[in-house]
């Protein structure tokens, strides 16, 4: 298949977030292509918010995931903020244990939870640390998981 006709993942601008619904196996033109594709929408629609939701991907290896975190990397350098999510835990799974560098990575367990992180970002942030993937950390997450609101917005 020529790189030209190479399948799309598709992007769509969402809450001033450039979202990418990955459904389709990776593939080094796959990852090009989206590469291309990300950097572009970027340019044109200044976005600084991306989110790739991952959650149509059953196999990923630590060159794919490599590949995706360098394409994430340019966004980053072109102002923009990445948030991965949909990661099923095979995959996540196969991943430290194949060693993949995933310090840094910020991701969320859902659509809703990365788009709930990117709300109100007008500036790149430096992605959470930790030992492994980064969970969520919102104002919002925390009021869903306690059913309260912080004392502050309690009337």
């Amino acid at each position: 298949m020529p790189d030209s006709d190479a399948t799309r993942i598709p992007l769509q601008l969402s809450r001033g977030c450039v979202v990418a619904s990955v459904q389709v196996d990776l593939s080094d033109e796959v990852l090009q292509r989206f590469r291309s594709d990300l950097l572009d929408l970027l340019e044109t629609s200044g976005s600084t918010r991306v989110v790739v939701d991952l959650g149509g991907v059953d196999i990923m290896d630590a060159d794919d995931f490599g590949a995706l975190r360098r394409t994430l990397s340019m966004a980053a350098v072109m102002g923009a903020r990445s948030v991965l999510c949909g990661l099923t835990p095979g995959v996540v799974a196969a991943l430290v244990d194949l060693g993949a560098d995933v310090s840094g990575v910020v991701a969320a367990r859902s659509l809703d939870d990365a788009l709930a992180l990117q709300v109100g970002v007008d500036e790149p942030a430096e992605p959470a640390e930790a030992e492994g993937l980064a969970e969520p950390e919102s104002e919002l997450a925390e009021e869903e998981i306690h059913g309260s609101r912080p004392a502050a917005d309690r009337g």
